[in-house]
Formats: C-alpha cells, structure tokens, sequence
C-alpha cells in the first residue's frame, strides 16, 4: 500500500523529535549523494562522447535527424 504525501507527514510527525531530525539529515544527504554522483556519471559520458567527437571516432546528427531516429524507435518498441 501506497501513502500520499499528507499521510506519510502525519506519520512523520508522530515521530519523537530526535528520529524525526535523524530522518530529515539522511533524505538531504541520501538526496544529495545521489544528484552528484547522478550529475558526475553525465558529466563523464558527456566528456567522453566529446573525446570521440573530437578524435573522429563518432560523427554529429543534426537536431532534426536524431529526434527522427528516437521517434522511429519509439515507434517500433511499442
């Protein structure tokens, strides 16, 4: 079972104050380990895919083209 936003509060709140302050540190930091670690994995293939770019080992597409390309792909997976 599933709760709603307002559900999951009351039950937070019913919490002692100390659990409550444990709880609220390890979701900003579980939160923000993961947007770094998230934002370095995109930084890293973002660089790579430059290095390729750069050493001609992969080539560029135009905007237009690759959103035809995900298009047909999307249109065969379904």
């Amino acid at each position: 079972m599933s709760m709603t936003l307002t559900q999951l509060e009351t039950e937070v709140f019913k919490l002692p104050v100390r659990e409550r302050i444990i709880l609220a540190q390890e979701l900003i930091s579980e939160s923000l380990t993961r947007e770094t670690h998230m934002e370095k994995s995109w930084y890293n293939e973002a660089e790579k895919r430059l290095v390729a770019f750069e050493s001609g080992k992969i080539g560029s597409v135009s905007g237009d083209d690759a959103m035809k390309r995900i298009k047909k792909r999307l249109a065969t997976a379904k």
